[in-house]
């Protein structure tokens, strides 16, 4: 169901606390990718093994994103906000402590999990207090998820270097406070009177578009492929390639992803003046060449390129959301779990494969590889329609804007 939304004061100020739980969530997600060069020189991971560990992540994601967000349709569970942060920290504080490889995977489901069950609720209820700039405000609710994942590695970094692999202990207190925050804001935004939610009075009806969100959910899943292939691999390879080390690697992914966060902002903002479509195609584009350049450059070198792909990586975060959203109007949980929990899966499906390709080919050819996927990404952006869903304002792409 969906409906025209309308702003309250508290609406602002409740998505605001979505944000933050959500970029505490992400932060341990990111958080584990940031583990792996640790994990790679203390206990000898290979390649192969890494990309097992990225696949356990995003599998975990998969599979309970889904199933959260269909019941958060049908009973609006408010609780699995916070239960999805507790069960994040738990998660991330068992890591370091795990004394084998399986238990280490354990630990990583479980964290992962977590962050997966807070996904789909946040996200509709963002969506519920949004304002008519839709794309725009469901930007401000996904960026605070990019800068937790930009944050995960300083984290990692600031953690690990003076207590060890048990320093996932500390990094388990951000998510575990953040759920105290959510937890009394909700109960606070739960004892307003009705009218002052900034919730939809009336909802209206509307049909699921499948086939449309069929097309948005594999131009997704290659989407997660780069990504989770770019935050497992780039510092992998300046660590066994460049001979970095896992502290100095993991700067390259907080520049990375601290872009991605911006990207996640600018994205929104721009589909919301210039049109969605040209925000799901143009990056992608920029996104080739940049990726095949780095590993001919210098680390140092290598920053303003990262830079680059990380803002052109996320700037379809948001608008893929949204059009999720719009295409299955009456079930926006099951479209968000769907979007952001299976298509992750897929994501690292394709980190795993490229982690065997690594050990057959090198460092080198994982990046190259990457660099090919955009390509598919654009084309499938091409065909993605207007949902029928979508506010009367928005911007579909500058040549319907300029033919009306």
């Amino acid at each position: 169901m969906i409906s025209a939304p309308f702003r309250r004061p508290a609406s602002r100020a409740t998505l605001l606390t979505l944000s933050l739980g959500h970029g505490c969530a992400d932060l341990c997600s990111g958080a584990l990718f940031a583990l792996l060069p640790f994990l790679v020189v203390e206990r000898h991971y290979s390649y192969a093994a890494a990309g097992v560990f990225a696949l356990i992540a995003s599998a975990a994601s998969a599979v309970f994103q889904p199933l959260v967000g269909a019941q958060g349709d049908r009973t609006e569970a408010h609780w699995l906000l916070t239960a999805g942060l507790i069960v994040t920290g738990l998660g991330m504080g068992a890591v370091g402590f795990a004394s084998s490889y399986p238990l280490t995977l354990l630990a990583v489901a479980i964290c992962s999990a977590g962050a997966a069950t807070f996904h789909p609720e946040g996200a509709r209820w963002a969506r519920h207090v949004a304002s008519s700039r839709v794309t725009a405000d469901m930007s401000v609710f996904s960026v605070g998820g990019g800068v937790g994942y930009a944050l995960g590695p300083l984290v990692v970094a600031a953690a690990l270097v003076p207590f060890g692999l048990h320093g996932t202990a500390v990094i388990a207190l951000v998510p575990l406070a953040a759920a105290a925050v959510v937890g009394v804001a909700l109960r606070r935004f739960h004892a307003r009177p009705a009218s002052a939610h900034g919730l939809p009075r009336q909802a209206e009806p509307l049909g699921s578009e499948w086939r449309p969100f069929a097309c948005l959910a594999a131009l997704f899943c290659v989407a997660c492929g780069v990504t989770t292939g770019l935050l497992t691999y780039v510092p992998l390879f300046l660590v066994q390639a460049r001979g970095t080390s896992p502290g100095t690697a993991n700067v390259m992914s907080s520049v990375l992803l601290g872009a991605a966060a911006a990207g996640t902002l600018l994205g929104g903002v721009a589909a919301q003046r210039f049109g969605r479509r040209l925000v799901l195609l143009v990056p992608q584009l920029l996104l080739v060449p940049a990726i095949a350049l780095l590993p001919s450059l210098s680390y140092g070198a290598m920053i303003p390129v990262v830079a680059l792909i990380g803002l052109s990586m996320n700037a379809n975060v948001s608008v893929a959301l949204v059009l999720a959203q719009e295409y299955l109007p009456a079930r926006m949980g099951l479209a968000t779990g769907l979007t952001i929990g299976l298509c992750g899966g897929v994501g690292g499906l394709v980190a795993a494969a490229l982690g065997l390709l690594g050990d057959a080919a090198g460092p080198s050819s994982v990046l190259y590889a990457i660099a090919a996927l955009p390509l598919v990404v654009a084309v499938l952006a091409l065909r993605l329609s207007r949902p029928l869903a979508a506010p009367p304002e928005t911007v579909w792409s500058l040549r319907a804007e300029a033919g009306r």
